[in-house]
């Protein structure tokens, strides 16, 4: 499509113009140029203004100078405005630009609150910003979650985690972020590996995976991973030798589960990070796996840190779900749809 020159010259001058008027009407409102509002005012009107020092009436409705033009009400015959530097403020009733926050009904529960979570909450403000200690607080934990996406595990982590070493297809953490299909899939050589090493036909095959927080794994796996081979037993599950995948996606389990034959997975795997976060890991449990499968099928315990559910806790409601989704016959919404619904199983061999 072809555009006239010309046209498009007459657009761009007209909205020069646009910008340069709007300009300068910001700038009156601010008193930094007259805007020929004040009656009796000898100033020239768009020369320099005068700063809310003017004591004459605005006819207009373009606020006051002294508030900088934040207040939007009509200023027939308003009153004097004083001229005291930059306290200057008008004398009509204006509420401040930066009101007080309300007063806390109840003091006690807030602080209580504050002192349960890590989450950001009653900061306070300085003006329209958070104060320094805030924003400094908020750079830093960011920078803590760049790290944790960055990190890589350490070779020897499947040996002190007593799991088999496993690859995916993404042959770097580059790669990882970059494309992360190749996260769900095992390389050939592991593919193999599976096959010949990994023990097959059980309840519950166990993966570590590092995910987008190898802190995370590093960090929770070595208390998580032995208590939930524990609490798993214990509810009468049978499960296999426990797998190491490097650079893995979720999406690793399904494939697993079909190589292994076994009935289901569970992944503990670090979470994305976010603020401050970046040792939080989360347990996703898959029934009858199968390639692609919906993660409508899945069921999630996250935040497994010890702000937030302890590792050892966490092994625990992990076990307990899995039981009910062995009885339930299926995981995800299949466990919340009514229990009429439900064909409901014997025993985990039912």
């Amino acid at each position: 499509m072809s555009v006239d020159r010309s046209s498009l010259e007459a657009v761009v001058r007209a909205a020069v113009e646009a910008a340069v008027a709007e300009a300068g009407r910001l700038a009156a409102r601010k008193g930094d140029v007259c805007d020929g509002q004040c009656a009796g005012c000898t100033k020239t009107p768009g020369g320099p203004g005068c700063g809310g020092a003017c004591s004459a009436s605005k006819d207009g409705a373009q606020g006051c100078s002294a508030c900088g033009g934040a207040c939007k009400a009509d200023k027939v015959a308003a009153p004097k405005v004083q001229a005291d530097g930059a306290g200057a403020a008008c004398d009509d009733g204006c509420k401040p630009r930066n009101a007080p926050p309300p007063p806390v009904r109840d003091p006690l529960a807030l602080k209580r609150l504050v002192e349960e979570t890590p989450s950001r909450i009653a900061q306070g403000r300085v003006g329209t910003r958070y104060p320094t200690r805030v924003y400094l607080g908020i750079r830093a934990e960011h920078a803590v979650a760049l790290d944790a996406v960055a990190a890589e595990v350490p070779d020897d982590v499947a040996a002190k985690l007593g799991c088999l070493p496993l690859k995916t297809k993404a042959v770097s953490k580059q790669d990882y972020l970059l494309f992360p299909d190749l996260g769900r899939r095992l390389d050939d050589e592991s593919r193999a590996k599976v096959e010949q090493q990994a023990t097959r036909g059980v309840d519950i095959q166990v993966i570590a995976a590092d995910g987008l927080s190898a802190w995370a794994l590093m960090r929770q796996g070595e208390v998580l991973l032995p208590a939930l081979l524990e609490a798993l037993k214990g509810r009468g599950f049978t499960v296999g030798r426990p797998l190491f995948v490097r650079h893995a996606r979720i999406g690793v389990q399904d494939e697993i589960g079909v190589l292994t034959g076994a009935r289901a997975t569970i992944i503990l795997v670090g979470e994305r990070p976010g603020l401050g976060t970046g040792d939080s890991l989360s347990l996703y449990s898959a029934y009858k796996p199968r390639l692609g499968q919906d993660n409508a099928e899945k069921n999630c315990i996250s935040n497994v840190r010890p702000l937030g559910v302890p590792p050892a806790q966490a092994a625990a409601l992990c076990a307990d779900l899995m039981r009910r989704t062995f009885d339930a016959g299926g995981g995800g919404v299949h466990l919340v749809r009514p229990v009429r619904d439900i064909p409901k199983r014997q025993s985990v061999g039912g």
